[in-house]
């Protein structure tokens, strides 16, 4: 498994996660991001966004995170 830095936060990164090669996750995902959202100065809210296309992971890393290339 790898994961990559897409955002660094101050309490928590966004973290896009990939499985092994060969493999894939449980529910045929092929990448997992987790996303957190500033709540308050303690906590962040985490939200996870699965993928299970190639071109729907590529389209939401160019609209969210344009900066980031693998």
């Amino acid at each position: 498994m790898q994961s990559y830095i897409l955002q660094e936060n101050v309490l928590t990164d966004d973290l896009l996660i990939l499985p092994s090669e060969n493999k894939i996750f449980k529910g045929n995902y092929i990448a997992i991001i987790k996303q957190y959202t500033f709540l308050n100065s303690w906590n962040d809210k985490l939200t996870i966004k699965k993928f299970r296309k190639q071109k729907s992971l590529d389209n939401y890393l160019s609209k969210k995170y344009p900066e980031f290339y693998l």
